[in-house]
């Protein structure tokens, strides 16, 4: 475990209520603070992202925190389409832009090559499938300045291109599709166990120390267990936006949910502690499994896998209906909300049965 790191408090959080602006380094006796601007990482690993890459750049360059008081560095998984071209072309504004390799090829490697060279009093997370608001580096910066807290983020509104891709994301912005990952729709400031491109304070790097290589598609959700574990708090701001491109097929969305789902079954052989509804779809896929068998020999194990498919049928089929109002087709809806869950317990079971001893 790692040493402490905890935002300065004086008793629980208690939602918009101002805090201090600083956050105490349990390092030393000198308090952190951030400068009144402060320089800021952005962190973006990338592999073939031709089709993104351009509009998150103009995105980030259109911050009215200014675009100059940012550095932007690309993990570049060794891109075999236009990706590295239409970054050179890319007219910067910002302090920095400059692309690092990453040959690993793994998310959490670009992560770390980049923080390799950020240079920034803070530094946020983006991955190169979304698009940020014009003021999303400010709220972040105002966000933890005034929180104290180790890590910010905000909601995340999830679009798709086309039929199945606008399916996908109406199933990925439901508590039926993603259980209690309030950033997913939650409109209300919280601290909580994740958020998705979150902004850092500089001495979470040098205290937590670098992302995890060895676990595939963990990242940001095995860091941010690690930022808690050393004693830091992670808030929801609501103000804090940012968008989010979906997959278009659901074979990719289950190759996604998958690897998910397999990082952590190998967290938890690893001893790390997960939320419940991390287990809920492995136990699912388990149960449904063991039933399915055990109904060969046993008319009981039959009649409840009956009773277990209709309730499952009728929750997921409430969900997908709900999504009519985003325009997206509940039947599409449905076959992602299915593909979601067996993806993510199949690979939780085997990340669980494969993943190795306990660190």
């Amino acid at each position: 475990m790692h040493a402490g790191l905890t935002g300065e408090r004086t008793g629980a959080y208690v939602g918009r209520m101002a805090a201090p602006t600083e956050i105490t380094n349990c390092l030393g006796n000198e308090p952190l603070t951030l400068p009144e601007h402060p320089l800021v990482s952005i962190i973006i690993p990338a592999l073939n992202e031709e089709r993104y890459i351009v509009p998150l750049l103009e995105s980030l360059s259109g911050q009215d925190y200014g675009a100059e008081r940012l550095e932007v560095l690309v993990a570049d998984g060794g891109s075999t389409d236009a990706t590295r071209v239409l970054i050179a072309g890319f007219v910067s504004p910002f302090a920095r832009l400059e692309v690092v390799d990453n040959p690993r090829r793994v998310t959490a490697a670009g992560l770390n090559a980049g923080m390799d060279e950020a240079t920034g009093d803070c530094w946020i997370i983006l991955g190169a499938h979304s698009f940020v608001r014009p003021d999303f580096v400010r709220q972040s910066v105002a966000a933890l300045r005034r929180t104290g807290a180790a890590c910010v983020g905000g909601p995340i509104e999830t679009i798709g291109h086309g039929p199945t891709g606008r399916a996908i994301a109406a199933a990925m912005s439901t508590p039926v599709g993603v259980g209690n990952a309030r950033f997913r729709y939650s409109n209300e400031e919280a601290e909580v166990d994740t958020v998705p491109f979150g902004c850092y304070h500089r001495k979470v790097w040098e205290v937590v120390g670098r992302f995890d290589e060895d676990i595939p598609a963990a990242d940001d959700d095995n860091y941010n267990a690690r930022v808690r574990e050393a004693g830091g708090r992670i808030v929801l701001v609501p103000e804090i936006r940012s968008t989010y491109y979906a997959r278009d097929s659901y074979r990719e969305l289950g190759r996604q949910y998958f690897g998910y789902g397999q990082a952590k079954g190998i967290l938890l052989r690893r001893g790390r502690r997960l939320e419940p509804r991390h287990f809920v779809p492995a136990s699912a896929v388990a149960g449904g499994l063991l039933l399915l068998v055990s109904g060969l020999w046993l008319a009981l194990a039959r009649v409840v896998l009956l009773l277990a498919t209709v309730a499952y049928s009728l929750v997921v089929g409430v969900g997908a209906a709900r999504s009519a109002d985003e325009g997206a087709n509940p039947l599409r809806v449905g076959i992602a909300l299915g593909t979601m869950h067996v993806a993510y317990g199949t690979g939780s079971l085997l990340g669980l049965l494969r993943g190795g001893t306990a660190a």
